[in-house]
């Protein structure tokens, strides 16, 4: 090989080499972009300052629409409380996401089903509740109690679409309503 081969094979193998170099440089710097563009937009949309919670949000990667699958949480968590979900609380659960806005097809709608199909870890409660937590110390008392009364009312909601004796009536099971009550003290 000749050296002026040599030479040129070295320059497309350095050139090759500070291609990539940069192209990852460029790509960490879009991604803390997005990033600080999606922790502003859920500050913003929540009113959540604390550094932990706000990372903990963005790390779900879904933008603002965290806000609503946090807002949904307390339903995933009654629907499983007897174990497995059923199809009427299946039901309820998407009417009530809809209902807040989330669309199908969407990241919050996709979450939300595989939530459906597979109980969510328990560390989604930690987050839930810390993010609740955050909510209500910016809260007058009777806007913290209207939150509290929507959650949980959603919430109740799954509880009694399953329940009664074959399904009629509103019967909540034991399971349900301590699920309930747990729930209920994020809002303290």
């Amino acid at each position: 090989m000749s050296s002026d081969a040599f030479d040129d094979r070295r320059q497309a193998l350095e050139d090759q080499f500070f291609k990539k170099q940069n192209d990852a440089a460029l790509q960490k710097l879009k991604d803390q972009q997005a990033r600080a563009a999606t922790t502003a937009e859920i500050q913003r949309l929540t009113g959540i300052t604390n550094p932990a919670v706000l990372d903990a949000l963005c790390n779900l990667k879904l933008g603002g629409a965290a806000v609503m699958v946090m807002s949904l949480f307390p339903l995933i968590e009654v629907a499983w409380a007897d174990g497995s979900v059923t199809e009427k609380e299946r039901r309820v659960v998407l009417q009530q996401a809809e209902n807040v806005g989330v669309g199908a097809g969407t990241e919050a709608a996709l979450l939300l089903a595989q939530w459906l199909d597979e109980k969510p870890e328990l560390s989604w409660y930690q987050l839930w509740a810390d993010y609740v937590g955050e909510l209500v110390k910016r809260m007058k008392p009777e806007e913290r109690e209207l939150l509290k009364n929507e959650v949980l009312g959603r919430a109740r909601l799954v509880a009694e679409a399953s329940g009664g004796f074959l399904g009629a009536g509103f019967a909540v099971s034991a399971a349900e309503k301590a699920v309930l009550a747990n729930l209920e003290k994020a809002f303290a």
